[in-house]
């Protein structure tokens, strides 16, 4: 029988959101060095970056301009990258023993969210059919996030064309509304804003809706902020429960990680994070600098040390009661174009 690795171990962790002790820390240092170990032996170019920098952290930029995939050997599938702005799209091969990792950490994070459940649910996809074409990630991720419940009915309002069909969307949730089966509705926030604005009249929804938006609030919406988007779709819902959490991650980056109540990123003891100021330290807390990324669960991508093109700021004591540090998601680096939600506008 094969011994676990350290990898294998802490995507196994029984309380990633626990508190955070040495031997969390000495495992997850364990698993960083197994995978620097694996991609040195298997990567030529990693390892020449190696030379220069023994734990090199690689901007995710530079995963759009070269090929740095590390060959697994491995049955798996290719996704993309949205691209921004004059940049390309990256490339991520996802193999079978990075998914395996991948899905056991994200089924923790949405248990811990409380987006799990047994009862079969009704899903609305606010993204397109990935089978229609090649769209980016963001359209199998949302799909993937459907077996945090049974599906009894799952509906893509996204065309193939990428255009959100508003009208699609409210007579499905029309047609669900006296039924007593669980609402989820996934997809990218520009599209959520969309939705907002098409809204009809109110109606009364039986049961309770979760709903996860991705692709960044901050300088992607058009007309409306956040709290106007929820609060406009809990008014014309009119369900016991409207509960829409923001989700964070990137196809170069293994998980996605999930919202607070607060609205903020608790990050579980699978990955750590590190704000970087103008001069290239760990920012102190609340103040804004670039968001690096720490994950070690692919294997085909030397992506464990990622400096994103996103601002953030890092706090503690959160009054969700999560005794975690957590991570504020201010908006893009960069400027949006190219991203998932700017091709949707």
């Amino acid at each position: 029988m094969t011994q676990p690795t350290a990898i294998d171990l802490l995507a196994n962790l029984p309380a990633p959101y626990g508190l955070n002790t040495d031997a969390d820390k000495a495992l997850f240092d364990s698993a960083m060095q197994q995978a620097d170990l694996w991609h040195q032996a298997h990567n030529p170019t990693y390892a020449q970056l190696c030379t220069a920098q023994s734990h090199p952290v690689i901007p995710v930029g530079l995963f759009k301009t070269l090929d740095l995939a590390t060959p697994t050997g491995d049955q798996g599938q290719w996704l993309n990258s949205s691209g921004t702005g004059d940049k390309g799209k990256t490339q991520v091969f996802f193999d079978a023993t990075s998914m395996a990792r991948i899905q056991q950490g994200m089924v923790q994070i949405f248990i811990e969210n409380g987006l799990v459940s047994p009862v079969p649910a009704r899903f609305l996809l606010l993204s397109p059919d990935p089978s229609t074409g090649d769209h980016a990630g963001y359209a199998t991720a949302f799909l993937k996030f459907t077996a945090c419940a049974p599906v009894q009915e799952c509906v893509f309002a996204v065309q193939a064309n990428g255009q959100l069909d508003t009208k699609l969307a409210w007579d499905t949730l029309q047609r669900w509304a006296n039924e007593p089966v669980p609402v989820y509705i996934f997809g990218l926030t520009v599209f959520f804003e969309h939705l907002c604005l098409s809204q009809p009249e109110s109606f009364r929804l039986k049961v309770p809706v979760r709903g996860l938006t991705g692709g960044g609030w901050k300088g992607m919406t058009q007309r409306l902020d956040r709290q106007q988007i929820i609060s406009g779709l809990k008014q014309c819902l009119q369900a016991p429960l409207v509960d829409i959490r923001d989700i964070y991650g990137m196809t170069e980056h293994p998980l996605h990680y999930i919202s607070c109540q607060e609205g903020h990123f608790h990050i579980p003891a699978y990955s750590q994070f590190t704000i970087i100021d103008a001069d290239g330290q760990s920012a102190k807390a609340d103040r804004p600098g670039l968001i690096q990324l720490e994950n070690p669960f692919f294997a085909s991508l030397p992506s464990h040390r990622l400096l994103t093109q996103d601002l953030g700021s890092w706090g503690e004591h959160c009054p969700c009661g999560q005794s975690r540090r957590f991570l504020r998601y201010i908006g893009r680096a960069t400027t949006p174009e190219g991203t998932c939600a700017a091709e949707a506008i």
